[in-house]
């Protein structure tokens, strides 16, 4: 059997505290639970008992996200909706009486354009839930295609009704 043995980027530091693992690096620090004690020797990180294979995805996904960083892109379509950016929270008017107010969270970085945004992270994790519950307010529509959708998503609109 071969042992697990994850090599560390340089710029990237790693330590666990208390069944916490915290990854470091340049665009952020991302941090999750691991019953795994964590053993370093240079950039070589050995993990024991060894990683289960979902904590083994969320560490590399924690190495790519402190190097990389992650980015999702979302776009309005739709007449009068828009967003805007207040101290820590989005204001979206998406066709509703009131406006919908979201509070960014603290790992999040928000970049706006005038019907497109996108959401930057390290925690891959937190930014999927985020853009999910930003989309869940407006999913698209399947006649008219109008919503809250993906940078690449292609709609396929269904066929109005027929006289």
């Amino acid at each position: 059997m071969t042992i697990p043995v994850f090599r560390l980027p340089i710029g990237v530091g790693c330590s666990s505290i208390n069944g916490k693992v915290s990854v470091s690096g340049s665009k952020g620090v991302v941090i999750f639970d691991s019953v795994s004690n964590l053993h370093r020797k240079g950039n070589m990180v050995l993990f024991l008992p060894y990683l289960t294979p979902y904590e083994s995805s969320l560490f590399t996904q924690a190495i790519f996200g402190v190097v990389l960083g992650y980015t999702i892109e979302l776009k309005l379509k739709g007449i009068g909706y828009r967003v805007r950016k207040e101290k820590e929270k989005l204001i979206f008017s998406l066709g509703y009486s009131k406006s919908v107010i979201v509070d960014i969270p603290v790992d999040v970085s928000v970049n706006l354009g005038k019907k497109t945004f996108s959401l930057i992270s390290a925690n891959l994790g937190v930014l999927q839930n985020f853009a999910s519950s930003i989309r869940r307010y407006r999913y698209p529509d399947s006649y008219k295609g109008a919503g809250v959708l993906y940078e690449n998503e292609i709609i396929v609109c269904k066929e109005g009704k027929k006289t």
